[in-house]
């Protein structure tokens, strides 16, 4: 059967799709229809016609050694969605030359929506052959074949920036974003003073990527990118919440909105808080944490350029990209001066075969305790005490409701949940462990996950909110599928229970007997040595030890 979203096949037990994460109806569907012969003669934007359209759609990704249009060799699959994949592949009449394929599939039931799915891929293709810059990648050749459409294009083989995050723990020096931001800024001004001006509409850290052999940031994926004529009004509001500056969402978009969306990308890679988890009102600084009180290690510089970019109104922000990279620049002097210089880039994936060397972060999944993590704000970290004390309160939050509360209270202040007591023996996660949960899906060395408190919560770390799972799945979900309060592990007794907390995409159980079972919501369930459980994309193995 066939995902009625995204048209990738999935299993007829499957309730939700892996490649969307969309719900799946109880009975199979057919694969989406697609009817070549009723699209004739609607004009340059139809599909050619093809005589076997159901050997197109019903394989969904080209095979390894697929060979296209007689020069392509395709390798491996790097990336896509519903629509379509990209390839690394090698140019077979020009001596192997590495390159990358992109692929827009023709998979909708829509006319409206396949026109503008087709429209936005011929755009980038017309926007990427007019320009030249060396953090645009160069595009190669188009065509069309077996009913797809293909883009033909320079081959960067450093990962994207969502990559380098995970690379480095989730936050990013100061000193790099620094350099990456004033390279951004650099390609966003070639972009704004062309003639007409684009704008890009979609910065955001998955749309930039590391040239690994030059370092430079490299923007990709033009694929909603307008060129907009001086006269224009009423644009289509297109970009991704949170990254997305306001005036967008009313239909107007200038220079100055790409500016925002860097200045949203910088206070990702800096405090590590996802302006997605809280659009919009996350740059309310009246009302939420400024940078420097979610990441303390943030200068008094960088907090100022940084709230400045992300200002609501455009006229507050920098009147260019230029500006804003000349303040980078100077403040990456002002660093370096001190002796604080960008670090070089790290691979986003170990090398097949063979382990992470080197500094443990290198590898983005590095075992949970030695990722470093953001402090709170520095108020929640401790408090006067009561009168007469010479000691201040320590702080720590609640693993159910993510409340503050302080380190020897045995129930939270706010929901009421009893809270791990720890041991006379040692620090908190020295109980004795009696099982774990380990990571299913990954080659790289994964540390198994002990469960040696009473409690732990199963999620996402986001400091804007405070929340610290003791399971942290942020290194394993790099499409956010997984809910910041997922789901809690606790043990009774010699049995552990597993119970979701009202997460977005769920969490089952693929018990070891061969059932699959959706957890309600505040349903405990009691897990048996080789359960599997399914949290959004993640998977994790229960086992006993």
């Amino acid at each position: 059967m066939f995902c009625p979203e995204c048209g990738t096949q999935v299993q007829p037990e499957d309730p939700l799709c892996g490649e969307c994460g969309g719900r799946q109806e109880p009975a199979p569907l057919a694969p989406p229809p697609v009817v070549v012969e009723a699209r004739k003669g609607r004009g340059e934007n139809r599909m050619p016609d093809v005589k076997k359209p159901k050997k197109a759609t019903a394989n969904i990704q080209l095979d390894p050694g697929t060979l296209l249009v007689d020069r392509y060799a395709i390798s491996n699959r790097v990336g896509g969605g519903g629509m379509g994949s990209v390839y690394r592949a090698r140019d077979k009449r020009l001596a192997d030359r590495l390159c990358a394929v992109k692929e827009m599939i023709e998979l909708f039931a829509d006319e409206s929506q396949r026109a503008k799915a087709v429209e936005d891929f011929r755009r980038e293709a017309a926007v990427l052959a007019r320009l030249k810059h060396p953090s645009i990648p160069t595009i190669y050749d188009n065509f069309i074949e077996g009913g797809r459409y293909y883009l033909v294009m320079e081959w960067i083989g450093g990962g994207d920036l969502a990559e380098q995050m995970r690379a480095h723990g989730g936050i990013v020096e100061e000193a790099t974003v620094a350099k990456w931001a004033a390279q951004i800024c650099d390609v966003l001004f070639y972009i704004h003073t062309q003639n007409p001006p684009i704008i890009y509409r979609d910065l955001k850290p998955a749309n930039l990527m590391l040239d690994d052999n030059t370092g430079r940031v490299m923007l990709v994926d033009f694929g909603i990118a307008r060129i907009v004529q001086s006269t224009e009004k009423g644009v289509t509001a297109i970009g991704t919440m949170g990254y997305a500056p306001p005036e967008l969402f009313a239909g107007k978009v200038e220079p100055r909105s790409d500016v925002y969306s860097l200045g949203a990308t910088m206070f990702h890679m800096l405090t590590g808080s996802d302006p997605q988890d809280n659009p919009l009102l996350i740059f309310d600084f009246s009302k939420h944490p400024r940078p420097s009180q979610i990441n303390p290690a943030i200068s008094v510089e960088m907090e100022r350029i940084l709230m400045k970019t992300v200002a609501h109104k455009p006229e507050d922000r920098p009147a260019s990209a230029l500006e804003l990279k000349k303040s980078l620049e100077d403040h990456l002097q002002r660093l370096e001066a001190k002796g604080v210089v960008p670090q070089p880039s790290r691979p986003p994936f170990a090398a097949p075969g063979q382990p992470a060397s080197g500094a443990v972060s290198s590898n983005p999944s590095a075992p949970r305790e030695v990722r470093p993590k953001v402090p709170p704000p520095p108020a929640a970290v401790s408090a006067p005490s009561a009168p007469g004390a010479g000691s201040a309160v320590e702080w720590v939050f609640c693993g159910h409701c993510g409340d503050k509360i302080g380190a020897g209270d045995v129930y939270c202040a706010h929901c009421g949940s009893r809270q791990p007591v720890l041991g006379s023996a040692g620090p908190a996660g020295s109980a004795r462990v009696t099982a774990q949960l380990v990571v299913v899906g990954t080659s790289d060395m994964v540390k198994p996950f002990p469960l040696n408190q009473d409690s732990l919560l199963i999620g996402r770390t986001d400091p804007h909110t405070g929340i610290f799972p003791e399971i942290d799945l942020t290194l394993y979900d790099p499409e956010t599928k997984v809910s910041r309060r997922h789901a809690m592990i606790y043990r009774q007794g010699e049995q552990f229970l597993i119970e979701d907390l009202g997460s977005v995409n769920g969490t089952i159980v693929n018990t070891i007997s061969g059932g699959q079972i959706k957890l309600n919501t505040k349903a405990p369930r009691v897990l048996s040595a080789g359960d599997e459980l399914k949290l959004g994309g993640t998977v994790l193995k229960f086992v006993t030890v």
